[in-house]
């Protein structure tokens, strides 16, 4: 491991040890034979730390892994991106990985939902008890949390990390290919950096200004937001996990040869 890449990442791992699966050991040793799987690029000052690692492995193949990607100021988080991504194959076809996103959280429960319902509404839900043999080419991402510092936003780094883990997506991928992604559209909440706060966050239908911006943002990038049912509020809704974007692509990845 490159020795800047190993600085950030040894920042990284002290920061989120308690709830990496593997240890410190098994990611070193990984990323010693897969060094595509720990990445570091600086853009404008800031380093871009990107990692993942297999969530889903049946019979020796792996078919899903969790990202994250932490940007640092110095030795400070200022924005914090995490992903779960498999084969759209994979996610479809394979009940292990159907119930590692369905139970990770109910917001990738709906995530897992939202891209059935919009990218294959004429699939049987779920797909894997069904016994046909479809094919569903492509990669599918899965963001489960995004949040940029606010007083580092409207600087590109959402941009950037957008770019940064569709890129390492479809790291595999030549020639054309179909990249399916999806966010929920809930507020995301500061983790780490300076606007982690102290007391936890509740969720609620006040958040509503919160949903409409993210939907604003996520547009901008092609992705359609979908809002899976309408309510009337009442005095108990939370008003959370209805907003939803999804986004389909298609990329024409050329292999180049390192100079």
């Amino acid at each position: 491991m490159e020795k800047n890449t190993k600085k950030y990442f040894d920042l990284a791992v002290d920061m989120l040890g308690h709830w990496l699966t593997p240890s410190r050991a098994e990611l070193e040793a990984r990323y010693a034979l897969f060094p595509e799987e720990c990445t570091l690029e600086e853009i404008n000052g800031l380093h871009y730390l990107l990692f993942c690692y297999p969530l889903v492995t049946t019979q020796n193949i792996e078919l899903l892994e969790q990202g994250i990607l932490l940007v640092y100021e110095n030795d400070t988080v200022v924005a914090d991106l995490a992903f779960m991504h498999g084969s759209t194959n994979a996610i479809m076809k394979s009940q292990d990985v159907y119930d590692e996103i369905t139970t990770d959280s109910d917001w990738s429960f709906l995530q897992y939902y939202t891209l059935c319902n919009m990218m294959f509404p004429e699939a049987p839900y779920p797909y894997y008890q069904n016994n046909t043999n479809d094919d569903f080419p492509g990669e599918t991402c899965f963001f489960t949390n995004a949040y940029v510092t606010k007083t580092y936003r409207k600087q590109g780094i959402f941009t950037n990390m957008l770019q940064i883990t569709k890129e390492q997506v479809l790291r595999n991928e030549t020639g054309l290919t179909t990249y399916y992604s999806v966010f929920s559209l809930d507020p995301d909440v500061a983790c780490y950096g300076p606007d982690t706060q102290k007391e936890p966050y509740i969720y609620s239908m006040k958040d509503e200004a919160d949903r409409m911006r993210n939907k604003h943002i996520l547009e901008q990038f092609g992705y359609v937001a979908v809002k899976l049912e309408e309510t009337n509020p009442k005095e108990d809704d939370d008003g959370t996990k209805l907003w939803f974007a999804v986004c389909k692509e298609t990329e024409n990845i050329i292999e180049t040869q390192p100079m």
